[in-house]
């Protein structure tokens, strides 16, 4: 086991909770159908937690899995045709990109970087970073799952991942993230 992986799994929760959406599963559409939340959320994310709970499987897998979709379930909310980043999470986009254009041409080119599954995300230092399978990182701000049950709605599309990634920038909510970045 890496010195990261150890050092999380000595400082980690002995119990995981299934975060509770603040949304109803039809809430996010057109971006996400309720029924990608419902199997994504219902079935994926919950199994995960209760992997880790019960003990069962690769637990650094399952803890992973579970942190990682309670942050990014935790994060969403109904779409917004124009949804911008405001306050602490704007300065610091605006920071290392000059502008939230810049931020989401450099994230959408991460996430195509992502082969199989994975994950692309918005780190705390405002660096934009991947991460593969489910390995949780404790310096993840803003994350956005690109395993591909998360975009299933945009498939067959040969720019399916574009577009879901177009979608998941209208349904991130920044104060959200801002209160991630006070914490």
């Amino acid at each position: 086991m890496k010195y990261d992986q150890l050092t999380e799994a000595k400082n980690r929760e002995e119990k995981l909770e299934v975060v509770k959406l603040p949304y109803k599963l039809t809430e996010l559409s057109p971006v996400l159908s309720k029924n990608n939340v419902d199997y994504h959320y219902n079935v994926l994310t919950k199994a995960y937690v209760r992997r880790f709970n019960d003990k069962e499987g690769d637990a650094n897998f399952n803890y992973g899995g579970a942190k990682l979709h309670n942050l990014f379930w935790s994060q969403l909310q109904k779409p917004k045709p124009s949804n911008k980043p405001s306050g602490a999470v704007k300065e610091l986009i605006n920071k290392n990109f000059d502008s939230f254009d810049a931020f989401k041409k450099e994230i959408f080119r991460m996430s195509m970087t992502i082969q199989g599954s994975g994950w692309v995300y918005l780190a705390k230092n405002g660096t934009i970073k991947t991460t593969p399978n489910q390995s949780y990182k404790t310096d993840i701000l803003m994350p956005i799952d690109m395993w591909e049950h998360s975009f299933m709605d945009y498939i067959p599309a040969k720019d399916a991942k574009k577009k879901y990634m177009d979608g998941m920038m209208r349904i991130i909510n920044w104060d959200i993230i801002n209160q991630r970045l006070e914490s």
